[in-house]
């Protein structure tokens, strides 16, 4: 099978597809999903009880590896890029 993935904005009811090209004459199936757009990230309410108890739960989170990370953020956002 030789599959080609097509994305267009429609204009129109009468589409040009100029990549079909090589596929004239044969015997295609043509199937058209509009693509959903992503929802915004919002703020959320989240249910933290439910994270706390999460973390709590963690046997082998290295917390201070994301200190250490947390630091290095900082660090690097004063420096000048090279």
């Amino acid at each position: 099978m030789n599959a080609i993935r097509i994305r267009k904005t429609i204009h129109s009811d009468t589409l040009h597809i100029p990549e079909l090209k090589d596929m004239i004459g044969s015997t295609v199936e043509i199937i058209v999903l509009e693509e959903s757009v992503p929802p915004a990230v919002l703020h959320s309410k989240g249910d933290w009880d439910t994270v706390l108890a999460a973390v709590q739960h963690l046997d082998d989170y290295d917390y201070q590896a994301q200190l250490d990370q947390d630091a290095c953020d900082i660090r690097d956002s004063f420096q000048a890029p090279s």
